[in-house]
């Protein structure tokens, strides 16, 4: 292929990656609420709170894979963008290894708790055969999609988010159905949750045999398997990790600083336009992860032309879409929170204000936190965001009790400007200048 074919390619790749994540998402995030109104009439109030709790706990259990599938897309789009397919089959290989086994400690870590449970060992209110079955298969079922969610990683490695998407919409789709079926069919409660849990797992399971007897190059064997290349991912990985974890706390902090400060009350106030300002972040994270395989692939090709041409030019149009999707937003939340809440709350405009700019800014730095992701320049970005946290807490928690609630997102936007975007668009810089790329 001539640099012109590859780079159209590349612009092909992030493109369709972007319409399908927002495709893909949207239907991720329209199961949901087309089956809990059915689940909560058929599981009951107390039941349905165990399962949403259980949903709860595995959402705060993302991180449980040590950041090793974030390591593996930076190593496999690097790998991908010199065609150096033993290396991809080594990574991929040793990634399915380490997280096969981690799945398997985490998932008899589940029964020992289960057994003590069911026992009587340790004391709990809802300690039941119903309740518990609830967890276990939620957990269960999460801890399962561990290894089974590498293959994600390798089509966005391969600049093939569009073909992931489809197959997330695949999944989406059956776990309705399931789900309704088995409530039609009056299943047990553990039953149905399976039947709406597992459909997305079991068709990751399925596109991995469809995507590996397809690409024969990628395809992994244990004898591909390596220690160092393992060492090398749970390496990155850790960076990743700690990354992860300083920025959920950094962004998930408010609702415990309003608490602190001013009672639960207000945390109401607070909670339902940042719930609305989230689908923002989203939006954000849909635009420009389908940079990182790309920037990855051109780095490997030195194709730094092409980098900061496509980094200004997303970085603009990124961040114009986000603002007018802000305005919007912003001009229509007191129907939408009224049609949503059936009320409206202290202050909502001025924190979905503050809130959006945070998105926005967000959006103008993701492009050169891509490209950093891509090279495994995790540490400095770790410790930026190390900045942000303290100085925020620390601005919130003095001023808090001599302002109003919407304080707090106008100083994450300020912190934000101040702490994180200089840093990350210089460091970005150098590596679009050939200048800081091992």
């Amino acid at each position: 292929m001539t640099i012109s074919q590859v780079e159209k390619a590349r612009d092909r790749g992030i493109l369709t990656g972007i319409l399908g994540g927002f495709l893909g998402r949207s239907l991720s995030l329209l199961a949901p609420f087309i089956v809990m109104p059915a689940m909560l009439h058929y599981l009951g109030g107390t039941m349905f709170g165990i399962w949403m709790t259980a949903v709860s706990m595995t959402s705060m259990a993302l991180f449980v894979d040590f950041g090793i599938g974030n390591g593996l897309l930076t190593r496999l789009s690097s790998a991908n963008g010199r065609a150096d397919y033993a290396e991809m089959r080594s990574y991929i290989t040793s990634a399915y290894v380490a997280l096969t086994l981690l799945a398997l400690l985490l998932l008899f870590v589940l029964c020992i708790v289960e057994l003590s449970l069911s026992w009587g060992l340790f004391s709990s209110r809802y300690a039941d055969s119903a309740s518990l079955s609830v967890f276990a298969v939620c957990f269960a079922v999460f801890f399962i999609g561990v290894p089974v969610s590498v293959i994600q990683r390798v089509m966005y490695a391969r600049q093939q988010a569009w073909l992931s998407n489809v197959w997330q919409v695949c999944g989406a789709i059956l776990s309705v159905v399931l789900c309704l079926l088995a409530i039609r069919l009056s299943l047990a409660p553990w039953q149905v949750i399976l039947a709406y849990s597992l459909p997305p797992v079991f068709i990751m399971f399925l596109s991995s045999i469809f995507y590996f007897r397809k690409n024969i190059e990628l395809r992994p064997k244990i004898s591909n398997f390596s220690g160092s290349k393992t060492k090398n991912l749970l390496h990155i990985g850790t960076h990743f990790f700690i990354l992860s974890i300083i920025t959920s706390i950094s962004l998930n902090v408010d609702n415990l600083i309003i608490v602190h400060q001013i009672g639960p009350a207000a945390v109401t106030e607070y909670a339902v336009p940042a719930k609305l300002a989230s689908l923002l972040g989203l939006v954000v994270t849909t635009l420009f992860l389908p940079l990182w395989a790309a920037y990855g692939e051109a780095v490997a090709r030195k194709d730094y032309i092409w980098i900061r041409r496509t980094t200004l030019k997303m970085s603009f149009l990124g961040g114009l879409a986000v603002l007018i999707a802000a305005v919007i937003m912003v001009v229509l939340s007191g129907i939408l929170i009224e049609l949503w809440m059936g009320r409206s709350f202290h202050a909502q405009t001025t924190i979905l204000i503050f809130l959006s700019s945070l998105s926005v800014l967000m959006a103008i730095s993701s492009p050169s936190q891509m490209l950093l992701n891509s090279v495994g320049k995790i540490g400095l970005q770790a410790k930026a965001w190390l900045c942000f946290l303290i100085a925020s807490v620390s601005f919130k928690y003095c001023l808090l009790p001599y302002f109003d609630i919407w304080i707090l997102p106008l100083i994450n936007s300020v912190t934000y400007l101040v702490c994180i975007l200089p840093i990350v668009l210089l460091a970005s810089r150098s590596i679009m200048n050939n200048q800081d790329v091992k």
